[in-house]
C-alpha cells in the first residue's frame, strides 16, 4: 500500500476557548423555555379548537392498511402462480 499525502487538519488552528464558548448559539433559561412552550401550547390550542389542527381522533392505520391491502393481494397472486407452476412442472 503507499503512503497517503499528508494533509493539514482543518482543526489544528481551532481553539475551545471562552471566545469560542461565547460566539456560540445562546440558550434561553429553563424558565424562558417554559413560557416558549406555553405559548406554543396556548397556540396549539387556539387552531384546534378553530379545526386548523386535527385533534388525534383519527385513525391513519386505517389508511395505511388501505394503501398496504392492493400490495399484499398482489403478492399473494404471485405466490398462488408459483406454486401452481410448481406443483404442475413437477
Amino acid at each position: 500500500m503507499g503512503t497517503q499525502p499528508t494533509q493539514p487538519d482543518p482543526f489544528d488552528e481551532l481553539r475551545l476557548d471562552e471566545d469560542f464558548l461565547r460566539g456560540g448559539p445562546r440558550e434561553g433559561s429553563a424558565d424562558e423555555r417554559v413560557q416558549a412552550a406555553q405559548r406554543i401550547a396556548r397556540a396549539n390550542n387556539r387552531l384546534r379548537a378553530a379545526g386548523e389542527i386535527a385533534d388525534g381522533s383519527g385513525k391513519p392505520g386505517a389508511s395505511r392498511r388501505r394503501r398496504a391491502l392492493p400490495w399484499i393481494a398482489i403478492g399473494a397472486g404471485v405466490a398462488i402462480v408459483i406454486v401452481l407452476v410448481a406443483v404442475l412442472a413437477s
